[in-house]
């Protein structure tokens, strides 16, 4: 009778834990989705709050001024444009160094 009791305790262990062990993983693959998750919304949650403040930014009256004097070459009134013209680049001429003076008469004679 005890040997009985024994192996019904033994095999409603194993029972127990044969249930138990796949609901901890599925537990795990629940966290780990809720972390990642949450972890984009964090980022859609910052990126709302950026979109948001160039958003006020674009909509105050420098930056749109900022905006028209730059993408729109305009000038206020009573206001004259200076442009002035890009460098040229200068033509330097190489000339090339000259051989030592022993081989210059060295091909003078012999060459």
């Amino acid at each position: 009778m005890a040997a009985i009791k024994k192996l019904f305790f033994v095999l409603l262990v194993i029972f127990l834990f044969s249930s138990l062990i796949p609901n901890v993983f599925n537990y795990r693959n629940k966290l780990s989705f809720y972390q990642q998750t949450k972890k984009e919304l964090d980022d859609e949650k910052k990126r709302q709050i950026e979109l948001q403040t160039q958003i006020v930014k674009k909509k105050s009256s420098d930056e749109v001024e900022k905006t028209i004097r730059n993408k729109l070459n305009l000038l206020k009134e009573n206001e004259v444009a200076l442009i002035i013209p890009s460098p040229t680049p200068k033509v330097i001429k190489i000339t090339p160094t000259p051989a030592p003076n022993y081989i210059q008469w060295w091909n003078l004679f012999f060459k």
